[in-house]
């Protein structure tokens, strides 16, 4: 089966600035949400897994210099059995007092170039107000124009809210630029960040004026995915990324096959894009083969169970058909 990580995140080594607190404080959010959330299919159900157990499966080992990161996330994915993936840059300029960024988008495009039919680069010219939106916009008809990145990543947390008018001109150039926009939504892991920036129901404002825009947002807007359910079945633009879903719904448990039902019954399979946002490891390939629709929750929800075609869709084709990108098993 074609499998396309619609969010993984790849970035240089941070040890010459790990030193700054906000940069501490988020690493140890991340720690306390995989400690508490982190049960996956292959530990059970219901399971809480202490971090020191479950941590190493998921981590990929760090680079030593940019062309091995890029070398080192094609290698997991072949041991993984990831077809392609979608690579962004974590900019988190806040998170440094504005000292510089964790990573660049010309960084990326470097290390995405060395894996052209592998890795997908999405570049994030965020944080727009910190920056500009005239500066932003042109980095990123840059990057696409000259760099062949194939969508845009929107981080509101760093930034502002979604339907701020000040980046009416940013959403212009992208729907200009014909590639989609893929947008954080729900609630914000970052430190510094504000989840009240990307509420999924702000989306709506963007979607009636920019109907031409396609939108992948991510996350399933957790803990507001009834909102963003109701958007997707509204705007025939926008999309629902499943990033990070066994975290949110505890693996193959009742609570995510909810949340995935829910979210096909309202805006339909054609709408829903896997992802993992923690870059291919065993867990998430599990989760994507294997996740299935019980005949508990069938019956008492009324949800079907998930067809191979369903699930070939949601695994990786609805993401290359958002990229315009020809699958190599296709």
């Amino acid at each position: 089966m074609f499998t396309f990580d619609c969010e993984s995140h790849l970035v240089p080594p941070a040890d010459d600035i790990n030193y700054f607190p906000m940069y501490k404080m988020n690493q140890q959010l991340l720690r306390n949400m995989m400690y508490r959330l982190a049960p996956m299919s292959r530990f059970g159900l219901n399971d809480v897994i202490p971090f020191k157990e479950m941590w190493p499966a998921r981590k990929r080992p760090p680079a030593h210099d940019p062309e091995e990161s890029a070398d080192i996330m094609v290698a997991k994915m072949d041991e993984v059995g990831m077809s392609m993936s979608v690579m962004l840059p974590e900019p988190f300029l806040p998170m440094f007092m504005g000292v510089r960024m964790m990573s660049t988008n010309g960084w990326l495009a470097k290390a995405v170039a060395r894996h052209p039919d592998r890795l997908v680069g999405v570049c994030n010219v965020g944080p727009m107000l910190y920056r500009g939106v005239k500066n932003a916009i042109w980095e990123l008809e840059y990057l696409v124009k000259e760099l062949n990145f194939k969508a845009v990543k929107f981080l509101p947390p760093d930034d502002t809210y979604i339907n701020n008018r000040e980046l009416w001109p940013y959403y212009e150039k992208i729907q200009e630029l014909e590639v989609p926009l893929f947008l954080h939504t729900g609630f914000s892991w970052c430190v510094p960040g504000r989840s009240a920036y990307c509420e999924p129901n702000l989306i709506e404002d963007v979607c009636e004026d920019f109907p031409d825009l396609t939108i992948l947002a991510y996350h399933m807007g957790y803990p507001h995915c009834d909102a963003l359910n109701a958007q997707a079945m509204k705007f025939p633009n926008l999309y629902i990324g499943t990033s990070l879903l066994p975290l949110f719904g505890h693996g193959v448990s009742k609570r995510a096959q909810k949340y995935f039902g829910e979210a096909r019954i309202w805006a339909g399979i054609d709408k829903l894009v896997w992802g993992t946002d923690l870059g291919p490891c065993s867990d998430e390939m599990d989760f994507v083969n294997k996740f299935q629709i019980s005949e508990q929750v069938q019956e008492e929800y009324g949800y079907e169970p998930l067809s191979d075609e369903d699930r070939a869709k949601w695994a990786g084709l609805n993401l290359a058909k958002i990229l315009k990108i020809t699958p190599p098993e296709a």
